[in-house]
Parts: structure tokens; sequence; C-alpha cells
């Protein structure tokens, strides 16, 4: 009957052609919405069905549980139990008998409902350990991982299983996208780490013909996942971008998913602009439809890789601004620090009120965070001369920026003894007044200027594209603290060698220095 109410709900509506038996069904199961379940007939059901649950095979007590999954609801007894708890209580007796089809429905039926029961979950793990998973299908263990990570379920030894199993296969012919994405969601979700299985499917999916199957959830869930587990595949996020930008519109994206997207190919640090741009475009027209969250990794996104769309930090200040209230600590900073990189000013948005949400939240910030807010303090106050934080906060956040210990690397400590090797007498990691360490600080014809070392860590992925802390640094350094800053690539100067003598003639150029200085 459950799957006869999707039916009806999924017709809806078109009740012109239909026959006599559909028009009483619809009113026998459905409410006058046509929509919902009618749920007296189904608590009817239920309570007939709890009286004879220890007459019913493994088979029956999964098909019920999944029955009332699908019309999402949860029949509740007089005694405070419901009818969940009974079809557990009986499943755990006779885990043996449970198949692959068994599991997978019942697994996935409590997840749906939002149901936990760890013994009921321990129980069907161990059993899905005990099995050869030859005999399960490709949905079965889609599935089953899915459930479990989303009921928040812990059986490490059914993720190795099921991962083990996976890797092992000569081809993944059975799984559809859907399969793939919800296995490496569930890996990622559960903070499993399997590398081969997220290599291995990667992999795969590369080798598709064509990623038209990939519906926006999937798409969007699976690059997520990867970026969750840290696993960076190349090739894999550069497919998936493509295939973005070859779509006529996306309208079938919901917000969740552009801003999941976005915040996937910032996270692992993997640049494109013509799908940022067209997610752009399609964030915007929906702008009225994101929650807090997902404005805040939409803007992070932009802003970490340094790709400043005006219009879409514009067109969302005023979206931002009626989200204020809702903004938790990661929220606040991350959509201040992304307003501070891209340089665009909106007053309505860093007025008082977002001020005192700040205040108001200041005791859930992270170290991350309060090193955001200096940085946006340094912007609203430096750079737009508009209020900031308050004083106790400001002090707080400004002590937090420069707590961390700087660590010269091998490629600083060459271009310092360079440096003194041509006259001039460096001042390694000076600190200056915004907050900000200089590499190496030298006074050049009269003047100080700063020299920073930029490794790879300064740059996007593999690129010579500067992030967004690059970029501020670059920024506000010379704004605030009044000294011009020139930088030293990594690749120019591997470039050079060995040679001291073309190093230093490279560094009397970039400081505009004569030979005879």
């Amino acid at each position: 009957m459950a799957k006869i109410v999707q039916i009806l709900r999924k017709r809806a509506g078109g009740r012109r052609k239909e026959d006599a038996y559909r028009i009483i069904l619809r009113e026998l199961l459905l409410n006058e919405d046509h929509r919902t379940a009618n749920r007296e007939l189904f608590q009817f059901i239920a309570n007939k069905s709890s009286d004879i649950l220890h007459q019913s095979d493994a088979r029956c007590l999964s098909n019920i549980a999944y029955a009332y999954a699908l019309i999402g609801y949860v029949p509740k007894f007089e005694d405070g139990s419901d009818l969940f708890d009974h079809i557990a209580m009986h499943s755990i007796e006779m885990r043996a008998d449970f198949n692959a089809q068994d599991v997978s429905n019942m697994a996935w039926a409590y997840a749906t409902v939002d149901k936990r029961h760890d013994a009921l979950f321990k129980a069907m793990g161990d059993g899905v350990v005990a099995q050869d998973l030859g005999d399960f299908r490709s949905q079965a263990l889609s599935n089953i991982v899915w459930a479990y990570a989303t009921a928040g379920g812990t059986h490490p030894a059914l993720f190795e299983k099921v991962a083990t199993h996976i890797v092992g296969l000569d081809h993944f012919e059975e799984f559809i996208p859907q399969h793939l994405s919800n296995i490496v969601w569930a890996f990622a979700t559960a903070e499993v780490n399997q590398p081969q299985l997220f290599e291995k499917v990667a992999n795969h999916i590369v080798q598709l013909d064509h990623s038209r199957d990939f519906r926006p959830q999937a798409l969007s869930n699976t690059v997520w996942a990867y970026a969750s587990a840290g696993v960076n595949h190349p090739s894999l996020f550069e497919k998936m971008a493509n295939h973005i930008v070859r779509l006529d519109h996306l309208r079938e994206f919901e917000p969740q998913h552009l801003s999941n997207i976005v915040w996937a190919y910032a996270t692992t640090q993997v640049s494109h602009l013509k799908m940022f741009q067209q997610v752009a475009k399609a964030a915007i027209q929906r702008k009225e439809e994101f929650i807090s969250q997902h404005v805040a990794n939409l803007l992070w996104s932009y802003a970490t890789l340094g790709i400043i769309d005006k219009q879409l930090f514009s067109s969302f200040g005023l979206t931002a601004v009626k989200l204020i209230d809702s903004y938790n600590n990661q929220d606040l900073a991350n959509v201040a620090w992304a307003y501070a990189v891209a340089d665009v000013d909106v007053p309505t948005l860093f007025s008082d009120r977002f001020i005192n949400r700040c205040l108001e939240k200041k005791d859930g910030f992270s170290i991350e965070n309060l090193s955001q807010l200096h940085q946006w303090h340094l912007w609203q106050t430096k750079e737009k001369s508009r209020n900031g934080l308050p004083e106790e906060l400001q002090d707080r956040c400004y002590k937090e920026f420069i707590s961390e210990e700087p660590t010269p690397s091998k490629f600083q400590d060459d271009v310092v003894d360079q440096l003194s090797s041509i006259g001039l007498n460096p001042k390694e990691e000076a600190l200056m007044d915004s907050g900000y360490r200089i590499d190496a600080l030298v006074e050049v014809n009269g003047k100080t200027v700063g020299v920073e070392v930029d490794g790879p860590s300064h740059f996007i992925g593999r690129s010579k594209a500067p992030l967004a802390r690059t970029i501020l640094k670059r920024r506000q350094v010379p704004s605030i603290d009044k000294i011009e800053l020139v930088s030293v690539p990594y690749w120019v100067w591997n470039q050079l060698g060995k040679d001291p003598a073309k190093k230093q003639k490279y560094l009397r150029q970039l400081l505009c220095l004569g030979l005879d200085n």
C-alpha cells in the first residue's frame, strides 16, 4: 500500500483519465490533499501488525519498515513505544535470516525516518560482515552505507568490508551514478578513511563517456564527499565542472547543490572559472532561497579561490542581511572575511546588528574564525573607515591572528641569505602594526620594503593564481602599514637553480637596486 501511495502522489491532479479503482484507492489511502497518507488507516494497520510481528520472517519485517518509511510515518503505541521499536526487537533476534535486500531495506527505512536504533544497526552490520558480499547488488551496498552514515551508526568493520569488496571488483557496470555518489558520500560523512575506494570510484567516473546521468544531487554529493574526505582528484573535478558548464541551465540545482559544489572546489583548491561563472548566475537568480549556511559557504568559496565576482557579492548583500540572526559562528566569520577579500562594501550588512551578533556568539569562535574577523576588522576600520569590532573582541582577534609561531622554510632561508649577500640587512618575520608578519623587511634607497617569499602554499593548487589570504595580505599591508611589498614566487626562484649570482641579480632587479649598491 505504501508504494501505491507513492504512485497516487505522483499522479495527483491528473484525474481526468483515471479509472474507478485508482479513485477508490486515493480516497482510501490519501488525505484530502491527495499528498499525505491516511495516517488513521496506517495506524490501524500498525496496531494489528504489532501483535503478529513474531510470526513474520526477515523479508516481511524489512518490508513493513520500508513501507512506513516510504510514507514517512512512525506509528506510536499507547505504551510509548512505536512500530519501529517492535520491528527492531524481532529483527535483532532473527538477524541471521536477513539477506542482502532485507538488510538494505531495513537500514534504509530507519535512516529515512530518522529512527536511530544502535542495537539494530550493530546486529545488521555484524550480519553483513559475516556474509559474502558477492550476493549484494550495487543498490544494496549503496543503501546500507548511506543508511549507516545518515543514522550516525558507527560500524567500522562494516565500512571496511564494503570498501574492500568494492575495491576488489573487476568493473562497475552495475553501479549507476546515484550508487557511486551515495557510497562516497557515506564514507565521507562517516569519516571513514578509504583512499583506495575513492580513487577507484573517481577513476571510473572519469572514464565514463559522459556525465549526463549525474543528477544535481549526485553531482553535488560526489564532489562534496571528495573534498570532505580530503581526497583531491583533479581529473574528476575537471570532468564534473566541464559537465556543469555544458548544461543549458542550472535550474534543477537547488541552493544547497550550488553551495556544496563551489565549497568542494574551494576546499580542494581546484579552480574552474567558467563553472564558477555559471554557478554565480544560477545563485543570483535564486538568492532568496538560500539559507545562512549556504550563503556563507558560497561567498567563502569564491573568496578563497580569489574569484571576485562583484555582481555576486553585491547581489547577495540584502540576502545576507536578512539572515544575520541565523548565522552561527563560522557563518559570521566566513561572510565577513569573504566580503573583506572581495572588497565589496555593503554597509547595511556590516552594521551594529552584525557586530552585536558577533558579540552574542563571541565565546564560540574558533582560532581561525577570530583570525578571519581580525582581517575583516582591518578592512572595516583601516580601509573603509567604518566601525569595527568592540575593543575586547578586537583584542582577542588580534592575539589569535599573531599567535601562530612562524616557521621559515628552506626557500625563505635561501632568499634571506641572498638578501644579506647583496648588502641588505633583512629583518625576518617582522611583525607589522596590522598583525601581518613579513618574511623579510629591508631598507632600499631610504624606504622600507617587504619581501614576501611565496611558496606553493600561497597559490591555488598548482597554478600561479594567488589564494585569498595572499591577495588580502598584498592589499592590506601596503594600505595599512604603508610599506611596499614585493613577491619572490617559488617558480621563478626554482628557475635560477643553485647559482647565487643569478639569485642576487634577480633580487637587485626586483628591488630596483643598481649593481653598485
